[in-house]
């Protein structure tokens, strides 16, 4: 309760401002990012490119990849510095202008033309867009830990998630509707929905102009990447938490196995046809807004950790729908739905989704000392790159066995998750700026790692 109290009592500046502006931010994202769903949309798109299942495997770990590789570079970058708004805004400049060119490339190419050079252009614009999602991740999270406190984070991720999952609903119908349309030849119609992407990321990089940063704490100087690798054993060592939740993470991620094969599953081995892409959308839609309210009550009244261990377990229930559902539909003479009935494997992966980010995130600001936030966010993220790998493995999985099989050993490494999960211990809030990482600073200086 002491832990909780002090948590209340800390002075949180522009709370009422920035949650609204940073939720826009995030929703107009992921709303975005609906057009060409990762999950629904991509994989398809990728295989209509000429891509293979390794290669449908390779954009998934290159999206993971983007986020974690450059986490620790970033916190080098930013560990030292009071204000980090700076390292939001230029590299997601960088990284989101590249979509402005794969929608002018999808929309004039000529149908019929070579559609290789339209592969290696879409994987280039994703491998700058995702690396540039990583460096953003330590400093746009270490901003909405000055500005939203730790009893209004649940509703903050959960807003983020109903606006965004509301976006997603219209970009469903709209990507249904266009991948629908004889009039739209391939690959125009993708170029329809780039263009869609383009606008909504626009809107986001607006909002994200509008944040209003507060001064934060920092260290005393820049650490080096080589310096920030030394000190991670003797984080890990002093902070058992930290740990134990990079070995949960690692854990979870093992169903990421099968979660980009799902669509292409269906549209490949059930037959479903390339439109029910957009009702996948909103089948994930459903999820996430189904389950969003209840995460964030779950998190800000019974804690991160509660959130952690529900969504651990719809995630060992997707796996298993994706075997399920088809045999079930075909057993109740239901064929003729069998794309609906299937839905339930995306309705269950929004679910997951919906939560995890808020769990995992929460618990990493809880536990996290102020003045090295960004280290513990860096080190969260970076250190779960096994899981990155996991849609390669996939794809690589996938030339020797089936999809079916695939999915079974998903669910296989689902179930340890669910094991290991239930035995983490509940957050405490940070007692200390340094928390052990360094012997306490004399007074008016500011604290190092060594």
């Amino acid at each position: 309760m002491a832990e909780a109290a002090q948590a209340r009592q800390r002075t949180y500046a522009h709370t009422r401002w920035n949650f609204v502006v940073i939720v826009l931010d995030a929703a107009f994202f992921f709303g975005g990012l609906a057009f060409i769903d990762p999950v629904a949309v991509l994989p398809v798109l990728v295989g209509k490119l000429g891509g293979s299942d390794f290669t449908v495997g390779g954009v998934g770990t290159l999206q993971r990849a983007g986020w974690i590789v450059p986490q620790l570079i970033a916190t080098s970058y930013v560990l030292h510095r009071r204000q980090k708004k700076k390292f939001v805004m230029l590299p997601v400049l960088f990284s989101r202008i590249p979509f402005f060119g794969v929608a002018l490339a999808f929309m004039l190419v000529p149908p019929g033309s070579s559609l290789q050079a339209l592969l290696f252009l879409l994987i280039g614009a994703y491998a700058l867009f995702f690396f540039g999602d990583g460096l953003v991740g330590v400093p746009w999270h270490d901003i909405i830990a000055r500005t939203i406190p730790p009893t209004l984070r649940g509703r903050f991720f959960g807003s983020i998630n109903i606006l965004g999952g509301i976006f997603a609903v219209g970009a469903g119908d709209i990507v249904r509707r266009v991948l629908a349309n004889p009039s739209l030849p391939f690959p125009h119609n993708y170029g329809r929905l780039f263009v869609l992407l383009c606008v909504c990321m626009g809107l986001s990089t607006l909002f994200l102009a509008f944040i209003k940063e507060p001064p934060g704490t920092a260290l005393e100087e820049r650490h080096s990447l080589p310096r920030l690798l030394r000190a991670v054993p003797t984080t890990l060592r002093r902070h058992r938490l930290l740990g134990r939740l990079i070995m949960a993470e690692n854990l979870m991620g093992l169903v990421g196995l099968a979660t980009l094969f799902y669509a292409v599953f269906g549209h490949r081995r059930l037959g479903l046809p390339e439109w029910m892409g957009g009702v996948f959308i909103w089948a994930t839609t459903a999820g996430t807004l189904s389950a969003s309210l209840v995460w964030a009550y779950l998190n800000d009244r019974k804690g991160p950790l509660t959130v952690i261990r529900g969504v651990t377990v719809a995630g060992l229930l997707v796996p298993i729908a994706a075997l399920g559902l088809p045999p079930l539909a075909r057993a109740v003479g239901a064929d003729a739905h069998m794309g609906y009935v299937y839905c339930g494997t995306f309705l269950l992966n929004g679910i997951a989704m919906s939560g995890g980010w808020m769990g995992i995130t929460n618990y990493v600001l809880e536990i996290a000392p102020d003045d090295i936030r960004p280290l513990f966010l860096g080190l969260s993220a970076t250190l779960a790159a096994p899981a990155v790998l996991m849609p390669l493995v996939g794809g690589l999985l996938l030339r020797v066995i089936s999809y079916e099989t695939l999915f079974v050993i998903a669910a296989a490494g689902g179930a340890v998750a669910v094991a290991y999960v239930f035995t983490l211990e509940r957050p405490h809030v940070a007692q200390h700026a340094h928390a052990g990482l360094a012997p306490s600073p004399s007074p008016g200086s500011r604290p190092t790692l060594d």
